[in-house]
């Protein structure tokens, strides 16, 4: 059996991990570590919950020279929340580690000012949104010359024709010759992979199993006309009264305007969209891990690979058009093998979008009532 020690993980490391009672590297970490370490570009592939933060945390951070002043290592993420929760896993493998590896995180929403102060003490590692990264870079508070080991986190999306601009933009920063980059998703679909190819060189794929729904999910849906679907949430979560959960729209605008609806109906809920302050956003997940609130309303890509345990139910208000979105979502429950929902409430133009995700993933979604 594969260990971190066989791997060739640092003692100090692999004390840090077993104080987060990981003991045992994932198949996703076990494939990639050594193409990873050896300074190869790579696209790890793996379903939510795979341990992938890890899989590229546990090599690159192996490969700092922490005795360098230099900007080494960049993790680019699409979103701020995504980012903290990046920053904060780094920070328990550092923790008493000596010596030190110093990050920083990078994120609109926050101080600019407290950020260049910060970055004074010549991190090795930033983590961030490339918006504010290229907002430093730009005023040269923040210099990529030396940096060679960049991760782009949810690449399927970070890759989209609405983002790729602003990557590139990046990469041009970065030294191209001595870099390796490192790509992570759920998911890879819409080409992605030939543009992370024409990005990198010579980029190796791993993927951890075959992507598939786990059996302890139930799917369901209920069907709910567009104009209705705010009640039907409403008299779902009074019905189920879910320990903690997930629903899900396409717009930040439509989490606002569900959210307001369900405050009107005297549900307690919290909304994660772009637009909340920093402080906010923390103070929405906060109270959504501690169980203080149970409902948590939030875009696809608000909610990108944030780790919440414990997540009993997610509902799709909004349906997702890919199977693949389905399953990035539907992963978020039932965890370990404990029993999860995945509760749909389509119009009756989204019922096609049930029997696509059937016949591609090869799941029965059975019809319930309020």
């Amino acid at each position: 059996m594969t260990t971190f020690q066989s791997l060739g993980l640092s003692g100090n490391r692999i004390e840090a991990l077993a104080r987060q009672n990981i003991t045992t590297p994932t198949e996703i970490q076990t494939q990639s570590y050594t193409t990873l370490f050896n300074g190869q570009d790579a696209w790890l592939s793996a379903p939510t919950g795979s341990g992938k933060t890890l899989a590229y945390l546990l090599p690159l951070l192996e490969r700092i020279d922490s005795s360098s002043k230099d900007l080494q290592f960049a993790i680019l993420s699409p979103t701020q929340e995504l980012a903290v929760q990046i920053h904060e896993c780094i920070r328990l493998l550092e923790k008493d580690y000596a010596p030190a590896i110093r990050s920083q995180l990078l994120i609109g929403n926050a101080s600019v000012v407290r950020q260049k102060e910060k970055l004074k003490k010549k991190p090795h590692v930033i983590v961030g949104t490339v918006g504010r990264m290229l907002e430093l870079n730009i005023q040269r508070k923040l210099k990529l010359h030396c940096c060679r080991m960049i991760v782009i986190d949810e690449a399927d999306n970070m890759l989209a024709d609405d983002r790729i601009d602003d990557i590139e933009a990046f990469l041009k920063t970065t030294p191209r010759d001595q870099r390796q980059v490192v790509f992570t998703s759920a998911t890879e679909k819409g080409g992605a992979f030939n543009t992370a190819q024409s990005i990198g060189k010579n980029v190796q794929w791993h993927q951890a199993v075959q992507l598939s729904i786990a059996p302890s999910i139930e799917h369901s849906y209920i069907e709910a006309p567009y104009h209705n679907k705010a009640r039907a949430l409403h008299q779902l979560i009074k019905n189920t009264r879910p320990e903690r959960a997930i629903a899900f729209v396409h717009r930040n605008e439509s989490a606002k305007a569900l959210g307001a609806d369900l405050e009107r109906r005297h549900l307690r809920v919290h909304v994660l969209h772009a637009g909340l302050s920093k402080f906010e956003r923390q103070t929405a997940l906060e109270q959504f891990r501690s169980g203080e609130i149970k409902l948590l309303i939030a875009s696809d890509v608000a909610a990108r690979g944030l780790d919440i345990k414990g997540i009993s139910h997610i509902i799709n208000v909004d349906l997702p058009s890919d199977s693949s979105d389905y399953l990035h979502r539907a992963g978020r429950t039932g965890r370990m093998g404990e029993q999860g929902h995945a509760i749909s409430l389509p119009s009756e133009d989204e019922m096609k979008l049930i029997r696509r995700y059937e016949r591609d993933l090869k799941i029965t979604v059975r019809e319930i009532n309020l």
